[in-house]
């Protein structure tokens, strides 16, 4: 069991550019906090620098490189350190933006399209081109995995250009939104979800210490934690899944907690809830249907474990999220 796919497949990852540009300095600009969304900028042709709410440090961001903002937090996008950014509405206001094509923003600009590739640092004409991408994540997923990415994860051309398949997709994406070929955008989209997972799985890589990751990697604690996902409606025990790591029961009980940051058993319940809350969404089944799937014995305890996770019923958690769907059919602003 791919224990790290799994949990990313449930993530409902919906990708969204919601705008290319074309800015001269001196430019800035201040894109607000979203909940429950990850954000990436992607550097096409010139220099920027990305300060994201609560970092000390700006970060430069050279032809290639691109930064991903997991937490929807604000940060500011800028020519330079030092410039002040404007906020993201006033920029839009300001420039009539309509909400498709090229954001220009700054001084009089000398259009000069690349063939899909990157540019040097330094644009012959003062052009700073960047695409600009809008991830949508599930509301309702709960794991240990998301509160542990970085406030941000900067992939630097450098890093990545003998990895095949994240070069192909920043190729593919940045030639795509030059060429404007139909159906472009819903290219892109699908590409920009590729490129999360991406983005994620370098970080993870290079992280082998960070909590979740850690136990993935670790010889003991991963078979437990593969056998969990790979069948997570089994009534697990402490006891069953030392077993399977190979290590006593204090010994084992204490690295997992180490790691994930909480019980063996209180994962397996968390993950159960969180294929509870997919199929109460999906699925026009009973509670009490859904709860035996999950390995329950009534509709009453499967409702008790539910309501202690999540905080709320079953049957209140569905209604709500239909509720939220029926809601959503009016378009929203995407920026």
């Amino acid at each position: 069991m791919d224990v790290l796919s799994d949990v990313l497949g449930k993530l409902g990852i919906g990708g969204s550019l919601y705008f290319s540009t074309e800015l001269t300095a001196p430019w800035g600009i201040q894109v607000p906090r979203f909940e429950n969304v990850a954000r990436f900028h992607l550097a096409v042709r010139g220099a920027f620098w990305a300060r994201v709410e609560g970092d000390d440090v700006a970060i430069r961001l050279d032809p290639g490189d691109v930064i991903f903002v997991p937490g929807g937090r604000a940060h500011a996008l800028t020519d330079a350190p030092e410039t002040p950014p404007e906020q993201l509405d006033r920029v839009l206001e300001e420039t009539g933006y309509p909400g498709h094509g090229a954001l220009v923003y700054g001084g009089p600009l000398e259009s000069k399209r690349g063939g899909g590739g990157f540019d040097d640092a330094d644009s012959a004409d003062g052009t700073t081109r960047i695409v600009c991408g809008h991830l949508s994540l599930d509301a309702d997923v709960d794991h240990p995995l998301l509160t542990e990415l970085p406030s941000s994860i900067v992939l630097r051309w450098d890093d990545y250009a003998g990895s095949s398949a994240i070069d192909d997709v920043f190729r593919f994406i940045v030639r795509e939104v030059q060429t404007g070929r139909a159906g472009f955008e819903s290219v892109v989209n699908r590409m920009s979800e590729v490129l999360f997972i991406e983005a994620v799985r370098f970080w993870a890589e290079r992280e082998p210490e960070a909590g979740f990751l850690s136990v993935l990697g670790d010889p003991s604690l991963a078979p437990a934690l593969a056998a969990v996902h790979a069948d997570p409606t089994r009534r697990w025990t402490v006891d069953e899944l030392a077993r399977v790591a190979s290590l006593g029961r204090t010994a084992f009980s204490e690295r997992f907690r180490a790691g994930v940051g909480e019980t063996p058993i209180h994962y397996v319940t968390r993950w159960r809830m969180q294929l509870a809350k997919e199929r109460l969404i999906e699925s026009t089944r009973s509670v009490e249907s859904i709860g035996y799937e999950l390995g329950y014995d009534s509709a009453a305890s499967f409702s008790r474990a539910f309501r202690k996770t999540v905080g709320r019923s079953p049957g209140a958690f569905r209604r709500n999220r239909r509720t939220e769907s029926e809601g959503n059919d009016v378009p929203s602003e995407q920026v």
